[in-house]
């Protein structure tokens, strides 16, 4: 009850009166032992000829309807479930409609369709066969009240699976009936099948539909609930013993399709993890991130990676050129990567990567990138279907799958592109043996923990030689020493066989040891692209400084000029001395030097969106007018709770909005509020909000403790001309 109102009981109780009283008071009925005549009883009446008969028929024909309904509502349900298409609302209404008529009328709608003078019964007779009044007639009329049921079942099952999957077996080369066969199908097999069993339960108690269109033809057409009709006027106690059986078998069928919890087992709440699961036991969460692994990956305990397996000739790492143009993602990227380089893909949350990274795999619906082209070296691939491609792609979660053993995970690419069984799993057990991972090859790859999955995943996607690597975020979900280790792996494996890369990450770690180049998107476009030292050292966009570690503030230079020498007096640090101690002194007075490091060249910026002001040393030409970045270091800010003296270049009245760890030292985030910067020269600041500058300090503990800096406290940030880099952009 832990949630719920008490009172929720009382309906709730009644309600289930209202179910199992009439079943109850009918089965009370029912006479066990023969009468003083020595006639009748349970097992006489169910067991009678005409019993039997109606029974056996019952069975058979329902049988024979769960089986139509199976071959036309498993592709009924695909159609709904894995495609768009005009009018689908209405296909489902038609398709779902005998749930909702009277089975007398679906009996009248399918005379008049297959009867002598029906629409299609009518030729049929011409050619001798006749459906209505006979078994035949009988199946097709438990198939259309049933087929609803297996059709809701098996669509709500497929909605539920995550198609990623699908994607991924599309990538390994495997063909539309593998992929459904292999893939699809398995996992949704027990929906499927509890699909069935409700077709068989309803298709097994159909009456009015049968009667309309069959009739009540003993042997021929006369089903159970027919018989139990019938025998309500002739033998009340047999029809009471026969609906008794049906009770039964509805009970069963109950029981089949919701598994433990009827029974009495466990359910999904309370079910114990698999065996071998550590990582799903051990995980915490991260937002749309899947689990966080945790797992032992010390050096004894990391298998070395084996001999990489040779190369097939035609696998030559290829140029990779993209024009991703998906306007109803707001994308307009165009891309070109040399053979064998890996890029970088950064940027924040939306702004266009994973759109990106399912353009080139082609994984995105045709009618939302009608514009992009994709070229892998020579070859156009645009409308190549992704199984053509030559393309692997590794996302996020290692989305292995749930019925094959991790062999045969990593010998479905092989096997989908036609390579013998034995030779599939030759190469799928030397991939293994690549990435450290030979000893789960028996393994089920629901028994593994997410390091050990996420490297049977990197194997499965190169054991099929790829000319281009897909790698979106694939250490995401991990923990930082299985990071570690699962990064050591494409290490080596790019380092032993040299692959296209594109690689979409928010770690600074995968952008320095697996990295040759960085492209940054923002709302879809790209901002900033080149080598990775020239990227991560002098930034030109926001996400790129932030990864960096660095603070940046885009605008438009106003003046450029050579400065006079200004004395800065302050109440607070010494600019440029916080470090690993300087901010201590945060309380004492302290008279700072001339701004003597400046260089001959020092410029002013008008900060995009805003009235701030930055002063810095430019070592690059810059004229009024040009857009150039300011970048300066966290550590280099001073943190002033008084107004600073004086007339500092750049002081900056914030409001702090966190405080986070940052190795020994706390970062101390603040946004620039309308109160006006300590630079006369700069004008009053009245930005406010999301929009207004966001920058950040780096102070020790004490120095947090001692300035009292918690979200919500208004204090002065103060940076030296020196300290601040400006940049062309």
């Amino acid at each position: 009850m832990r949630g719920l109102p008490r009172w929720v009981l009382v309906p709730a109780l009644l309600g289930a009166l209202f179910v199992v009283v009439p079943v109850v008071a009918m089965v009370a009925r029912v006479e066990l032992a023969p009468g003083p005549d020595g006639t009748g009883g349970f097992w006489a009446l169910v067991t009678s000829p005409a019993a039997l008969d109606a029974l056996g028929l019952s069975l058979r024909t329902a049988l024979v309807a769960t089986l139509c309904c199976v071959l036309l509502g498993t592709p009924m349900a695909l159609v709904l479930a894995r495609t768009t298409f005009p009018g689908q609302r209405v296909a489902r209404a038609l398709v779902l409609l005998p749930l909702v008529l009277p089975p007398v009328v679906g009996g009248i709608a399918l005379l008049h369709t297959f009867g002598r003078r029906g629409l299609i019964g009518q030729h049929l007779e011409v050619l001798g066969i006749e459906i209505a009044f006979t078994t035949t007639a009988v199946v097709l009329a438990q198939t259309f009240v049933a087929l609803p049921f297996l059709v809701l079942s098996l669509e709500g099952a497929l909605r539920t699976q995550d198609t990623r999957l699908e994607d991924v077996a599309a990538t390994l080369g495997a063909r539309p009936t593998t992929v459904l066969r292999r893939v699809t199908l398995p996992r949704v097999l027990p929906g499927l099948l509890s699909g069935a069993v409700l077709a068989f339960a309803r298709a097994l108690g159909e009456f009015g539909a049968t009667i309309t269109f069959a009739g009540a033809l003993q042997g021929v057409t006369q089903t159970l609930p027919l018989e139990i009709y019938l025998q309500r006027s002739a033998d009340p106690d047999a029809a009471v013993a026969l609906s008794f059986v049906l009770v039964v078998v509805a009970v069963l069928i109950t029981a089949a399709v919701h598994g433990p919890r009827v029974l009495g087992g466990p359910d999904a709440r309370t079910a114990r993890p698999r065996r071998g699961a550590r990582g799903a036991r051990a995980a915490g969460t991260l937002p749309d991130a899947g689990p966080v692994v945790r797992e032992d990956v010390s050096p004894a305990s990391a298998p070395a990676p084996a001999a990489a397996p040779a190369p097939r000739d035609d696998a030559a790492p290829a140029a990779l050129a993209v024009r991703a143009l998906v306007p109803e993602r707001g994308l307009d990227v165009d891309l070109t990567l040399a053979p064998g380089e890996v890029v970088a893909v950064l940027g924040a949350n939306g702004a266009g990567k994973s759109t990106l990274v399912q353009v080139v795999a082609g994984l995105l619906p045709p009618g939302d990138a009608h514009d992009a082209r994709v070229a892998v070296g020579d070859d156009d691939v645009t409308r190549v279907a992704p199984r053509r491609r030559r393309l692997a792609w590794l996302s996020q979660r290692p989305l292995l799958f749930e019925n094959l053993s991790v062999e045969d995970n990593v010998a479905f690419g092989p096997r989908a592109r036609g390579v013998p069984r034995a030779r599939a799993r030759r190469e799928a057990r030397a991939a293994l043996g690549h990435v450290g991972a030979a000893d789960l090859a028996t393994r089920r790859s629901t028994d593994l923990s997410g390091g050990q999955a996420q490297r049977v995943a990197i194997a499965r996607a190169l054991v099929t030689d790829p000319r281009v690597l897909l790698l979106d975020e694939p250490l995401a979900s991990l923990d930082v020493g299985v990071a570690q280790h699962v990064r050591s792996v494409l290490h080596h494996a790019q380092r032993d066989r040299p692959r296209t890369t594109l690689l979409v990450t928010h770690d600074l770690l995968d952008v320095l040891l697996l990295a040759d180049r960085v492209v940054v998107l923002e709302d879809g476009r790209v901002v900033e692209d080149g080598p990775v030292d020239r990227v991560l050292t002098r930034p030109r966009s926001r996400f790129a400084a932030r990864l960096a570690g660095v603070n940046l503030l885009a605008g438009s230079v106003v003046h450029v000029a050579v400065p006079e020498p200004v004395t800065v007096g302050s109440l607070g640090t010494g600019p440029g001395r916080q470090g690993s101690g300087g901010a201590d002194a945060a309380l004492v007075p302290t008279e700072a030097g001339p701004d003597e490091e400046a260089a001959a060249r020092e410029a002013t910026l008008a900060v995009d969106g805003t009235q701030v002001r930055v002063r810095g040393t430019a070592d690059e030409p810059l004229a009024a007018g040009d857009g150039a970045v300011a970048v300066f270091e966290p550590r280099t800010v001073a943190v002033h709770r008084a107004t600073p003296e004086g007339s500092p270049r750049n002081a900056y009245r914030v409001v702090v909005t966190s405080v986070e760890p940052h190795g020994p030292l706390l970062r101390v985030w603040g946004r620039v509020t309308g109160e006006g910067t300590g630079d006369p020269a700069a004008g009053a600041t009245t930005v406010v909000g999301h929009d207004a500058p966001h920058l950040a300090a780096d102070l020790t503990p004490r120095a947090v403790a001692e300035l009292r800096l918690v979200p919500g406290e208004r204090v002065w940030f103060v940076v030296k001309a020196a300290e601040v880099r400006v940049h062309p952009r």
